[in-house]
């Protein structure tokens, strides 16, 4: 029970500063741009040590820099694209219209490159070798990010948008603790042993359990059609609960229990977003379909 009261009041934590943060589109923008960086540093950090990545990056030449040969060009790209919205127009180089297609293409090449992931987790490969390194899931993760970074200026009004994400951070929060209280209370079953040990079944159907319950509730205050945000919720559901087991293959690969120790026993700020991290782009399209039949 004390861990499932940390871990709670951890969840609790970082969605209440997300939430705090929608007072405005900028200070959105920067708390999750700040969020993006720190993660990227973390996953960074961790490849600089990984032996392989090291090797991979000798045997081209790269290990010069191990930092910018990893973690720079991620971390450039979320500045530039995550931050286009807002430094674009001022600097007359683009407006929020043209921006919009930018991040639908993120998002349909975030679809195309998403299916290398559900391999990558079903797999026993290692998916890294001669020509590839531990470091690839970075690519998804960065354009992730930048649909995070971005997102508060959707060619949406903010208040629609608020309105989005504070069900969205419910909705995940809700199915990271339903599924962790279930499966500790009633779990028998692993979902996904070698990968997750501490998942199971059990936990998954009070996670879907309290996404229907949350989409139907959610549906009525949006007066939007009840099936689509069921749909909608339970496929948040699906890949928010897929991100997090995606992220425990990475974390094997790379033979490590956390990203980051900001709390102990439960990892740093990757290791508490990852269920946001690898769900967002379909929250993004999502919306972007709302806004289309509402």
């Amino acid at each position: 029970m004390k861990d499932l009261r940390s871990r709670s009041i951890s969840s609790i934590f970082y969605v209440l500063i997300m939430l705090s943060a929608l007072i405005h589109p900028v200070s959105f923008m920067i708390v999750m741009y700040i969020s993006a960086i720190i993660v990227l540093a973390e996953y960074g950090k961790v490849l600089r040590k990984d032996p392989e990545h090291l090797n991979f990056l000798k045997r081209w030449g790269q290990d010069y820099s191990p930092f910018m040969s990893t973690e720079f060009f991620p971390i450039f790209m979320v500045s530039t694209f995550g931050l286009l919205p807002l430094i674009g127009p001022a600097l007359s180089l683009t407006n929020i219209e043209e921006a919009d297609v930018l991040y639908y293409i993120f998002i349909i090449v975030y679809l195309i490159f998403y299916p290398f992931l559900l391999f990558f987790l079903i797999s026993k490969r290692k998916f890294y070798g001669y020509i590839t390194s531990k470091a690839w899931p970075m690519f998804l993760l960065t354009l992730s990010l930048i649909l995070l970074v971005s997102s508060p200026f959707l060619n949406i009004e903010f208040k629609k948008f608020q309105i989005y994400m504070i069900a969205y951070l419910v909705l995940i929060w809700g199915i990271d603790s339903a599924g962790y209280f279930v499966g500790l209370k009633f779990g028998k079953n692993k979902l996904y042993e070698s990968v997750s040990p501490k998942k199971t079944i059990e936990g998954v159907y009070g996670s879907i359990i309290f996404t229907l319950i949350f989409g139907f509730y959610l549906s009525q205050f949006l007066q939007i059609e009840t099936l689509l945000v069921m749909a909608s919720s339970l496929m948040i559901c699906f890949f928010a609960i897929i991100g997090d087991l995606i992220q425990s293959k990475i974390k094997r690969q790379l033979k490590i229990k956390d990203f980051g120790n900001w709390i102990k026993g439960h990892g740093g700020l990757f290791d508490r977003l990852d269920s946001i991290i690898f769900s967002f782009p379909f929250f993004y399209l999502i919306i972007i379909i709302f806004e289309n039949v509402s």
